[in-house]
């Protein structure tokens, strides 16, 4: 067997791995590094699906032993085994390597990195890979926080930003924001261009800006290297049900009433052109809906395939919207658990995440 052959059975070997021992292996030799960091190797992998979600019924903390709060909890459903017709659980990993996850608390995730806060006994973040088992204390932001922000690409570079909010101006904010090629705070001020009033703290990380949906009607793009900002009317109404993300390199807005889901494309950013991608409805996502009384909730874009995620009632839904077919889902817990999904991320496995948190 030539050299070419050996490489080529090990990249099918490698592509059957879990991506944890993936990030391990990328240690083995020069040649396992180079076929794991490949594209070739990223496209041959599944994407990881993750979500955060709490139970509103959980207890944790508090004098009296009682007190119930929202407790987050990152939950994995990966490994592409689930189809429509075999339900697969979501459930969370083994978080105990990293000493604070008791007494912190999950604010925030981008791309396969959490990020975790705890205010006592001195305020403190934290970024955790749960990929690698990897974490890093960020030091103290010098102000206090009111909104922060995870940012992170594992398919451009292993650097992570976290944007925190201190303070609100008539049309901007100031920030902080840490930066972990320079590993420290700076300070910012952002113009969003719109009263601030009408800015939401729906939020979508990509290509290096934060998007941001405004009840104006717009979303405003706030670029993180140069703080600059440009708002982009939108083709429908900002709702709590709204949420912005990426398709294949291009910004999509999803609106939706709980019955009904409509994606539109942006075709022009500068002329602010969208275009109606889908229109689905529940009946189309939950067969039977029209006799029960069955809602949905928009998750999250497949960021290269026609794949919506959506949430019904205790799962998570991947819905081909060319074939029109559920074509895997997760259960999460039950209704007497009170589950509610907060936020969803796909991304792939690259050797950036592995490395990220080194």
């Amino acid at each position: 067997m030539d050299g070419e052959m050996d490489e080529d059975a090990l990249t099918e070997i490698l592509a059957r791995l879990p991506c944890r021992s993936l990030a391990r292996f990328q240690c083995v030799s020069t040649s396992w590094r180079r076929i794991i960091s490949s594209d070739y190797l990223r496209r041959r992998l599944p994407l990881i699906t993750s979500g955060v979600l709490y139970h509103d019924d959980t207890c944790r903390g508090g004098a009296d032993g009682g007190r119930r709060q929202q407790v987050y909890t990152y939950a994995c459903a990966s490994g592409g085994g689930a189809t429509a017709t075999a339900t697969a659980t979501a459930e969370a990993p083994d978080m105990g390597f990293f000493p604070r996850h008791d007494t912190s608390t999950i604010i925030d995730g981008c791309n396969g990195l959490l990020l975790y806060y705890a205010s006592r006994p001195t305020a403190a973040f934290h970024v955790v890979n749960p990929t690698t088992r990897r974490w890093a204390e960020l030091p103290a932001p010098r102000a206090r926080t009111l909104l922060s922000v995870l940012a992170f690409d594992p398919c451009a570079s292993p650097r992570y930003r976290v944007v925190c909010f201190t303070g609100w101006l008539p049309r901007g904010a100031t920030l902080e924001v840490f930066d972990s090629e320079r590993g420290a705070w700076t300070d910012h001020e952002v113009d969003f261009g719109l009263d601030t009033d009408a800015m939401s703290a729906t939020m979508h990380y990509s290509g290096g800006a934060l998007h941001v949906l405004a009840y104006s009607g717009h979303v405003v793009r706030v670029d993180l290297d140069t703080m600059a900002s440009a708002a982009t009317e939108l083709p429908a109404p900002v709702s709590c049900r709204a949420r912005a993300g990426h398709c294949r390199g291009r910004l999509r807005f999803a609106s939706s009433d709980g019955a009904r889901l409509r994606i539109w494309e942006l075709r022009d950013a500068t002329g602010g052109e969208w275009a109606l991608k889908h229109e689905i409805g529940v009946a189309d996502v939950v067969p039977g809906a029209a006799s029960q009384p069955i809602t949905f909730l928009f998750m999250a874009f497949h960021p290269e395939r026609e794949v919506v995620y959506l949430w019904s009632p205790w799962k998570l839904l991947a819905f081909d919207m060319v074939q029109r077919r559920v074509e895997e889902e997760w259960a999460f817990g039950s209704e007497k658990e009170g589950t509610h999904l907060i936020q969803v991320w796909l991304f792939p496995f690259s050797r950036h995440l592995a490395s990220a948190l080194a």
